[in-house]
């Protein structure tokens, strides 16, 4: 940089403490309603890429140890070796001959017009669940992921988005002291009960 340029102007500047104070009473409003909800009802999916179908989907209520939908399936698209490289190495194998996620379908279009469905990333999930049965136009979820961003304890400003940064759910988890060693990693039932497991955690250090 010379002497007579001036650094670039954000796009977005961080908003100030008064306005992130705001945010943030905003989000912990939010997390206190999902975790007081009855209907809420938390989904995941697993899937054989950023772009390809879900090959297990399960769902569950915040705080509940029973899970209410936890389903495995052979995918019709090809895996991506990210994909692969995050399950066990026969996870193919193991889906070969399965009975293809659609055939869900009705009970999971029951499970999402009777409750409030949420996901940790909902911009990941829905679109998922969509390509996988079938679906089009559902209405968005409650986005975990979103609501927590300006609650995480150093959370990140987007200058040139402008909006709290997205953390992935196993930060999110160590930062409310949430135990992740007794849950399988990358598993849609597991995430799914973290997710759960997080919206309490928050709910219960809202401020009164």
């Amino acid at each position: 940089m010379t002497q007579t340029e001036q650094p670039a102007t954000p796009a977005y500047p961080q908003p100030s403490a008064e306005t992130t104070a705001k945010t943030q009473a905003a989000a912990f409003a939010q997390f206190r309603a999902w975790a007081t909800d009855p209907r809420a009802l938390v989904l995941d999916t697993e899937t054989t890429g950023l772009k390809g179908q879900a090959w297990e989907i399960a769902a569950g209520r915040p705080g509940h140890t029973r899970i209410l939908l936890d389903v495995r399936g052979e995918p019709e698209t090809p895996w991506t070796e990210g994909a692969l490289a995050m399950q066990a190495p026969d996870i193919r194998e193991q889906l070969r001959g399965l009975p293809h996620l659609r055939t869900h379908v009705a009970e999971v279009l029951e499970l999402l017009t009777l409750n409030t469905p949420l996901a940790y990333v909902e911009a990941f999930d829905r679109p998922v669940i969509e390509r996988t049965f079938d679906l089009r136009g559902l209405p968005e979820f409650g986005c975990v992921a979103l609501a927590y961003a300006s609650l995480f304890p150093t959370p990140r400003w987007s200058t040139s988005r402008g909006f709290w940064k997205t953390v992935k759910l196993a930060e999110a988890c160590e930062a409310e002291g949430i135990d992740t060693t007794q849950v399988r990693a990358h598993s849609a039932a597991g995430d799914a009960w973290l997710a759960g497991q997080l919206i309490l955690a928050v709910a219960r250090r809202a401020p009164a």
